[in-house]
């Protein structure tokens, strides 16, 4: 067994290893591979602001056991995040052999803990799958086996639990609290936006997370640069409907993000291309399903109505067109958010769980 320690995570070698995990996985879609290409980029901009290096742990045969991107980025300087990782099942020793690589590098570099389950940022996904796995994830959602969990669980990393929800489109009807909505809509205008403006737009979308975010568990400062090369290769996919913004007297107080669950034009193992955009411009191939991926609310405006104008405008928007409809993820300890959920009798979704290890 060896361990190799690159500059840059390989795509070839990223396929070659998820290809041998997912193999005939019917469940599987391919999320990952764009959002590595994004975070490894050299001239990208998120890239820029990280220090990177690869590890794979292989064989005598030259398979690729386990493997990961380390990624220290700028503005979480304190931890290294073992990202993108991918492992074959019954692979203990590999596994430890690269949080051992890992744990020893991080501490060259300064940081104080190893993250496992982000890739970058929580803007590209937080968590591993820890349930589900029979099903398909929705768009933008994690998938991995569940042997992943006890691999961390047995080198005694602290777990963060992660919690979604699920809605029937009926369920998302009965949230028009008639009284407090009219109080909304007198106090709050939610309008799309404009992607005529898209870098603006993109400005405006940044300065929101990290005002409303400033406080939440793993965020951190995210520039506009970094979420307009994430935005950009998807924008044939989005329409201004997608973003929603919230304004009080013509200042932007908060936001609305969603889309329909792309993951229906695609095939086992696939990821997002030309071919599924012609399924969904061209044919207008029907999604049964959309995702709220996220709602922020600037902190002096929680409590307020403007959080339930959002709601009614995305319900506006989706209730001839969808059947179901799936949040994403909430940290367990934020009670806030979840009684925010829980007030229309949810269905359980998907959880995942966030490792980390303290470096002593």
């Amino acid at each position: 067994m060896r361990i190799i320690c690159t500059e840059r995570f390989s795509p070839a070698e990223y396929r070659r290893i998820t290809k041998q995990v997912y193999a005939r996985n019917p469940c599987f879609r391919d999320s990952l591979s764009s959002v590595l290409a994004i975070v490894t980029d050299p001239k990208g901009a998120f890239a820029r602001r990280t220090q990177q290096q690869a590890l794979v742990v292989k064989d005598e045969n030259d398979t690729p056991l386990a493997a990961a991107l380390l990624l220290r980025a700028e503005g979480l300087p304190d931890t290294v995040q073992l990202s993108f990782f991918e492992a074959l099942p019954d692979a203990q020793e590999a596994v430890q052999t690269l949080v051992d690589k890992a744990a020893s590098i991080a501490r060259q570099w300064g940081a104080s803990s190893l993250l496992v389950g982000m890739n970058g940022h929580v803007n590209y996904g937080l968590g591993f799958l820890a349930d589900s796995f029979d099903e398909m994830p929705c768009f933008g959602s994690s998938y991995n086996p569940p042997y992943y969990l006890d691999y961390f669980r047995s080198l005694d990393f602290s777990e963060q639990q992660l919690v979604s929800y699920r809605y029937p489109m009926s369920a998302f009807a009965t949230q028009q609290e008639k009284r407090i909505l009219e109080r909304s809509k007198t106090r709050f205008k939610i309008r799309k936006a404009d992607f005529s403006r898209l870098r603006e737009e993109i400005r405006l979308y940044t300065r929101l997370n990290n005002d409303c975010f400033a406080d939440h568990p793993v965020y951190f400062h995210r520039h506009d640069d970094e979420d307009y090369e994430l935005f950009h290769p998807f924008r044939r996919f989005l329409k201004e409907e997608n973003l929603l913004i919230a304004e009080d007297k013509g200042a932007a107080v908060g936001f609305l993000l969603w889309y329909p669950d792309f993951n229906a034009l695609i095939g086992p193992g696939q990821e997002l291309g030309l071919t599924a955009l012609l399924k969904y411009t061209l044919l207008r191939r029907p999604i049964k399903r959309f995702k709220i991926v996220e709602i922020g609310v600037l902190p002096e405006f929680q409590g307020s109505s403007v959080i339930l104008g959002l709601f009614h405008a995305c319900y506006e928007l989706t209730k001839d067109r969808f059947q179901e409809y799936e949040s994403g993820w909430i940290f367990s300890e934020n009670r806030k958010s979840r009684n925010i959920c829980c007030r229309w009798n949810p269905e359980a979704g998907p959880t995942y769980s966030v490792f980390s290890l303290a470096l002593s």
